[in-house]
């Protein structure tokens, strides 16, 4: 054996043992306080919804507004794209007389 494997031997021999007890509690020490944390977080989460709930509303009338117009100005966007992209398609010999048909359809609705 070269001193390359000895050293690969020595890497893997340390990984194989096992932590130690004061690494391990350690560790528990770091999950418990994690799990308070995030417990108190709810806790504080849970009381604004009960003692304000005026404030809740206003938060998700809001939040609801701001989807809505968010989803119309995007649909309006993409059908936008679809057509100006369908028009393009219009002076195509085949594909062309059934796209000036359905943006003639378009064109009938909107009036």
């Amino acid at each position: 054996m070269n001193d390359q494997d000895e050293v690969k031997n020595r890497r893997l021999e340390i990984r194989r043992e096992p932590p130690d007890r004061q690494e391990m509690q350690k560790l528990e020490r770091l999950i418990d306080k994690f799990e308070e944390i995030t417990t108190k977080s709810r806790m504080k989460d849970m009381a604004y919804h009960f003692t304000s709930p005026g404030e809740v509303i206003k938060t998700n009338l809001i939040a609801g507004a701001a989807r809505g117009v968010g989803l119309t100005a995007g649909t309006a966007l993409v059908l936008a794209l679809l057509f100006f992209i369908l028009a393009q398609f219009e002076t195509m010999p085949i594909i062309g007389e059934y796209i000036g048909d359905l943006l003639d359809v378009v064109e009938n609705q909107r009036e």
